[in-house]
Order: structure tokens, then sequence, then C-alpha cells
């Protein structure tokens, strides 16, 4: 034989012998495994995923390696996903890449793997979420002003969202209805159905009032972004009052006049019929009478006319006593009178200052104001220059709303953001009426929000007219 040809005879030889070297090995065929897999897919089929799994684990443990071994390690771990057992699916799968990496289930396992890791994460986002309640009426004089604050309470709470290292947060809604048993139902639905850690509503205080009373039962934080009824909160320690009360506003005017205008001698002027006034009137005449100074008069003017007249009924020589005029007014004729009760004094050649609260900001006369140094509390301010407030203004948009958003659309957001402050996680919830009260001064979009150791905000803005202008003093 030639040396070719021998060469030639190996290298056939060769490949023969490699061709019997890679003969697959035969995987046995073990009808009682058989027979065991067939029933442990019956039990998964019709949901019984405890005799499953216990099943298949026999198909896998009881034999040698056989035809069902790698379909029966699969159909385990469907089983353990099932059961919910999300860790033991993850570690189960990892095995099986590892003992079996030849395997045509590897991508198999590879997605029951990533199914179990998702569902594990939802499970402990879950775990750390904190349920919002909204309590809030639907009836259809009310709807569009809801859907103003839910606007505002969403926008935050996806905001809140998207940080991923806070607890999530999720909302759920009850209808407030428009009577006070409405809203305890409501209510009670919200705690006992819904789950609801805190709760942000009713829009009113007659219904705030009524949702107060079960939120102290239960224990739960409740949050009245509107209601300036004192008795809502009065005595409560889960009620809080985002919205200063009357009482509230009047005390703080107070301060501002003695302690950051240096007043000593003021007059209060108030109409007799204006209940919202007169409230605000008496806690400001307590307030400056606590802090020592001097409060010379305090007029009820018996009608809407008697503004134009302040000299006819209250004496020119008595105005001209006093550093400053408290003229606290209300309703929606209010920016009228401010302008008859300016022009009184201009006629009777007077130039006191002026104090007041939220609506001398309309009152459509900023030279006028300007000479009276006008100064009042407000409770609502919107600076549109601020980078912040001008990505809310688009996140809004972003809804599909047209419109420029309203006071309520701010004061959702604030009053939400605020609160979410207080919870970074779950366990803040047992102290979220300590946190809340003692909780720093928040300067939001809109609103300032302090409560100062108490159930009621106490943190407002103050303005003045100033050369034709309106600025913010503090």
């Amino acid at each position: 034989m030639s040396r070719r040809a021998l060469q030639m005879l190996l290298v056939v030889l060769g490949l023969w012998a490699c061709k019997g070297l890679a003969q697959p090995v035969s995987i046995p065929r073990i009808e009682a495994a058989e027979t065991e897999f067939a029933q442990a897919l019956q039990a998964f089929e019709r949901g019984d995923y405890g005799l499953a799994y216990r099943q298949f684990r026999r198909v896998i443990d009881a034999y040698p390696p056989h035809r069902r071994t790698t379909a029966a390690w699969i159909m385990a771990a469907k089983t353990l996903y099932r059961l919910g057992e999300y860790d033991h699916v993850i570690a189960w799968t990892e095995t099986f890449a590892v003992r079996y990496p030849t395997s045509r289930y590897q991508r198999e396992a590879r997605r029951l793997r990533q199914l179990a890791e998702a569902a594990l994460h939802r499970r402990q986002q879950q775990a750390r979420m904190i349920t919002l309640g909204i309590l809030l009426p639907m009836d259809p004089d009310n709807a569009p002003l809801t859907q103003a604050l839910f606007d505002g309470i969403r926008l935050a709470v996806e905001a809140r969202n998207a940080d991923s290292l806070a607890a999530p947060v999720r909302m759920v809604f009850r209808d407030a209805g428009t009577t006070p048993d409405q809203v305890q139902e409501a209510l009670q639905q919200l705690i006992n159905e819904q789950q609801a850690d805190l709760v942000i509503g009713p829009l009113y205080s007659e219904q705030a009032r009524a949702a107060a009373e079960v939120a102290e039962q239960q224990g739960i934080v409740l949050v009245a972004p509107l209601a300036t009824d004192e008795a809502v909160s009065a005595g409560r320690s889960f009620v809080f009052q985002a919205n200063p009360t009357l009482a509230v506003r009047g005390q703080l005017m107070a301060r501002m006049a003695v302690y950051g205008l240096r007043l000593d001698s003021i007059g209060i002027v108030a109409q007799a019929d204006d209940l919202t006034a007169q409230r605000m009137a008496e806690a400001f005449q307590m307030e400056v009478l606590r802090l020592k100074a001097a409060v010379l008069f305090y007029k009820r003017l018996p009608s809407p006319q008697a503004w134009a007249q302040l000299t006819r009924y209250i004496g020119r020589d008595t105005l001209a006593q006093v550093q400053a005029l408290y003229l606290p007014l209300s309703g929606s004729n209010a920016p009228m009178l401010a302008r008859a009760a300016l022009s009184s004094l201009d006629r009777a050649g007077l130039t006191p200052r002026v104090l007041g609260n939220a609506v001398w900001r309309d009152v459509q006369a900023a030279l006028q104001a300007s000479r009276y140094r006008v100064t009042f509390s407000n409770d609502f301010y919107v600076d549109t220059s601020r980078a912040d407030v001008k990505v809310f203004m688009h996140r809004y948009h972003s809804l599909g709303r047209s419109e420029t958003p309203d006071r309520l659309v701010y004061t959702g957001y604030d009053v939400t953001r605020f609160l979410l402050k207080q919870l970074p996680d779950r366990s803040a919830l047992n102290k979220l009426a300590d946190r809340i009260r003692s909780a720093p001064l928040y300067q939001g979009l809109s609103i300032r929000l302090h409560f100062d150791g108490g159930q009621v905000n106490r943190a407002l803005y103050v303005h003045r007219y100033r050369d034709g202008r309106l600025e913010l003093l503090r």
C-alpha cells in the first residue's frame, strides 16, 4: 500500500471513529415517570399547584435522569410561580441553567426567571406602597372643582412615583356625596375597603366636620384642603386644615402689624352682617391686645354703603388717631367695598396704613392703594417666573388641559407634595400626624404650609401695594 493510500485510510478510519464517539447518549423512557408527569400536568391544569409541585419534584427526584426530567424542572418552576414563590423560582431556574446548560428549555427557564424577578419587585413595591385616599364630591355642581383639585393631586403623585427611592403611592377615590351621612359612609369605605393610609378631602367645612369624626375615630390622617371652619380640626389629633381658618388669618395679620410693621395703635372696621369678616376682625383684635398694642376702636358698619362714609360712622378725629386700619372684607363685591373705603379716606384727607385680607389683591386701584400702603395677608400666590412653576404648567398641559392651571390645581398639588414629603416610607405612617405638626415651613408652588405644632396651617404670604405695584413683602 502506498504512503498516500495509507494516509487516506487513516483519515477515513478517524472520521468513522469520531462519528461513533459523537453518537448521542440515549435518554431512557421510564414509564412510571411518564405516568407521574402526566398526573402532575393534570393537577397543574386544574389549579392544584401544591399537589402539582410535589408530583413534578417526585418525577425529578425519584428516578435517574430520563426523558421527562428537564420538562419536570420547568413545570416545577411554573408551579412555584403560580404559588407566588418567586424567590424559589429564581433559585430553581438558576440551578437548572447550571445543571442543564444545553437543554432546549434554557430559553423558557430564563423567561420564568425574568417573570419571577419582575413579580418579586412588584411585591416588594406593594409592601412599600402608600395608599392615598381622595374624598371629593362628584355631583354636577362640584365635579369641575373636584377635577381641578384631582389634577393637582395626580401630578404630585406622579412626581413622587418618579423617584424610585421613595415608597410608591397609589390613589383610591370615593365620591364624598353632598351630605354629612354620605361623606362619612364614603370615608369608611376608603379606610375599610380600599385600605387608605391617609385621606385628602372633602371640599367644604360642613362635609369636613362630618369626615373629621370618622378620621379621628379610626386614627387616620385626614387633610381638608379648603375648609376654614375652626370646628373641623378643633380638639382633634388626626385632622388637619391646609387652608388657614378665619381666626388664624386674623391672628397672623395682627402679628404682622405689631411685630412686622411696628404698629401700636390700630382701628378695626368690619361690616355687621359679614360674619366672615367679623371672625377675622375679632381674632385680629384679640391678638393685637395680647401683643400689648392698642385697638382704639372696633366699628361694625350697618351696610355695604357705609364703607363710602367712614368719617360719618367713625368720625374724622377718631380715624386720625390710629396708625393703621384693619379692614377685613369678604364676598363678590369686596373689591368694590375696598375702593369705597379708600375713596372715603381720600375725601377725609387721611392716610393711615390700611391692613386687610386676601380680597385686597383684587382691588384694581393700585395707585390709590399705594397711597395707603395697603398691606394684606394672602393665602395663594404663584410666581410664574419660577422654573419649577413653568415645569408644572407644562406637565399640567400634558394632561390634555389647554387652560392655565387654576387655584384648585395648584392647591391639590402643593398639599399632596407636602404630605408625601412627610412619608418617605410606610414606617412613617405611624407618626404621620406628629410629622405634619413638626414639619418645617413648606414653600409650595402656590401656597405655604406650616402647622407649627397644631392642626391648622399657619403660613400665609403678605403683600403690599407700593408705587402703583403689588409686591411680595413676606
